[in-house]
């Protein structure tokens, strides 16, 4: 399963996975030129010190999106309007302001976010439509994966997110009743503890869902 799934969504997943056993937020960017290859990689560093050069960290706009699209100027790729953006998750209002200006013109997520996701803008001004961003996503097979994991997560933490979930649970209720039950049963804790691959992971939760890609 895991070896069927595009180069850009494995390191967006696999980013998403380290951000998770750093205990920031899992999710993971990518940018990737016309011909597919990644030009720069970003993850949630939100509750972490370090960070790679050129990067946000331990503030709350250390997103993944926001990371990947520093490291990509215009003055570099002056086809950058060719480019795409992947993400696991819907880029937030954020993370999506800063899609339109970097002047990437192509976006790919892999779960909806109905609670705090931005996407919605794409048509609300002149200025933003006139970029003619495509939007592609969600991905049902990897929603289910994200949704699980960045559910357990949200447990994990402790956090309040009740008004999230239910929000999730509109489009995803099947994994947000396996995220809650794998952090039940500490399986991903587990799997952070012994640095499991996120192969392991993926396959993982792919066999909870049924996903056969």
């Amino acid at each position: 399963m895991w070896d069927k799934l595009e180069e850009p969504w494995q390191a967006c997943f696999e980013l998403g996975w380290t951000s998770f056993k750093k205990g920031s937020i899992p999710i993971g960017a990518v940018v990737v030129d016309v011909k597919g290859k990644i030009i720069a990689r970003g993850r949630n560093r939100l509750y972490e010190s370090e960070r790679e050069a050129g990067e946000i960290a331990g503030h709350k706009l250390s997103h993944a999106e926001l990371n990947a699209l520093l490291k990509v100027n215009e003055s570099d790729y002056p086809n950058i309007r060719q480019f795409s953006l992947y993400s696991t998750t819907e880029p937030c209002p954020l993370c999506f302001g800063a899609l339109v200006m970097a002047n990437v013109r192509n976006l790919k997520f892999a779960a909806r976010d109905r609670y705090a996701g931005g996407t919605n803008l794409n048509n609300k001004n002149k200025y933003i439509a006139g970029k003619n961003i495509h939007i592609a996503g969600p991905f049902p097979d990897l929603e289910k994966v994200q949704i699980t994991l960045h559910t357990a997560y949200e447990l994990i933490k402790g956090h309040h997110s009740e008004r999230i979930f239910e929000a999730w649970k509109i489009d995803c209720l099947e994994a947000v009743e396996s995220g809650i039950k794998l952090f039940r049963d500490k399986t991903l804790q587990k799997l952070k503890e012994k640095d499991a691959p996120v192969s392991e992971v993926f396959e993982l939760i792919g066999a909870i869902h049924n996903i056969n890609l």
